[in-house]
């Protein structure tokens, strides 16, 4: 009976797969943003075979359910940082410096670049007021994750005090105020509805965080459902029944991010994937900065180097290398800030601790989840 009960527990899947395959997650969903960017006619570049090109053009078309995995991705990892009760100063110190100095930097050289009307203009624009009163979206992801990351300390003590309840409850109030919005306010919904309609995903990984950290076990039969609702989802976005309702493909996107999310997870935990693997391990180090240049990048030099062949694959993998070169570089700058100023200045006048033992395990772990 007792044999029975743990083959049980160590059968199925494994949460913890979300958190230690989190490189190669974040890695293909930067891939995928980074396809959903590039401009490339699949119908021009297979026109032998039209059905195929439906299918790849589909999947083009969105792959910026990357960005939903990025969020839900997020949730996990906030709780994870959080679950370790840091000080609440530390805990937004250390969100502040690895996000503000990044979008910042790239903002203001895009914005000085793209010609904004006037010192206020530039302002309105740096500061995300724009996005709210006019739908200037460049930088909407980064607007809506600093706000995320502002209010999880909240998000945190009300999951950790109800729940499953608790995150239900939030569903339907952010659903409910997007609706609120939708139909009182339908301009201003129009400017902000593609960060609004992206919060349900991120506090499902916020919920589901204390499950991911506690290794806890589903039926493989989960992953089964998963692909089914990937695949459905999809046969749903071909046919496009209500094309006029923008917020259910939103919401819809946020339940396939998950179900891919899941997936992808399960693959990368069960099979080793050498080389590929290590590559989107990689590219996820550089998730932000990359998501940060490279639309940019294409925009500029797309407009600079115009092509009329849109099959120009050469074309966007120049544009990608470049972004990539662009990303590591900002990383670096970055990080040296962080090191050099940030850290240094915290740490002024305060007498240096004895370093504490710990255990591999505990490096590895905080490795895991830095």
């Amino acid at each position: 009976m007792s044999t029975t009960k743990a083959k049980k527990r160590s059968g199925g899947f494994s949460l913890s797969a979300l958190s230690t395959t989190r490189g190669q997650l974040f890695g293909i969903a930067t891939l995928m943003v980074v396809y959903f960017h590039s401009y490339i006619s699949l119908h021009a570049l297979l026109p032998n075979t039209p059905v195929l090109a439906d299918i790849l053009s589909l999947i083009h078309s969105h792959c910026n359910k990357g960005v939903d995995m990025f969020l839900f991705m997020s949730g996990i990892g906030l709780y994870y940082s959080m679950s370790k009760e840091p000080r609440l100063r530390d805990f937004y110190k250390k969100r502040a410096t690895r996000i503000l100095p990044a979008v910042f930097i790239v903002s203001s050289i895009w914005f000085a670049l793209k010609g904004s009307t006037g010192l206020e203009g530039y302002l309105s624009n740096l500061f995300f007021v724009s996005f709210l009163t006019e739908g200037v979206r460049y930088f909407w992801y980064f607007a809506l994750i600093i706000f995320l990351y502002a209010i999880y300390p909240l998000i945190y003590k009300l999951y950790k005090s109800t729940g499953t309840f608790g995150m239900v409850t939030s569903l339907i109030m952010v659903i409910t105020i997007n609706i609120l919005i939708m139909e009182l306010a339908p301009a201003f919904y129009g400017h902000v509805e593609i960060a609004l309609t992206r919060i349900p995903v991120f506090l499902i990984g916020a919920w589901i965080g204390k499950y991911v950290k506690e290794g806890v076990r589903i039926s493989n039969l989960w992953l089964i459902v998963a692909g089914v609702v990937t695949l459905a989802i999809y046969v749903f976005y071909y046919f496009n029944p209500f094309a006029e309702l923008l917020y259910i493909y939103r919401y819809m996107g946020g339940i396939f991010a998950i179900a891919l999310t899941f997936l992808f997870s399960a693959l990368f935990s069960r099979f080793s994937l050498g080389f590929v693997g290590t590559f989107l391990i990689w590219i996820g180090g550089y998730s932000m900065e990359i998501y940060l240049i490279q639309e940019k990048a294409a925009s500029i030099l797309y407009n600079s180097f115009h092509t009329n062949d849109p099959t120009s694959i050469a074309f966007y993998f120049a544009i990608f290398i470049i972004s990539l070169i662009c990303a590591i570089a900002l990383k670096a700058l970055t990080d040296n800030l962080d090191r050099n100023l940030f850290y240094r200045n915290a740490n002024k006048g305060k007498k240096p601790e004895a370093p504490k033992a710990e255990t591999t395990v505990h490096k590895e772990k905080e490795l895991v989840h830095k």
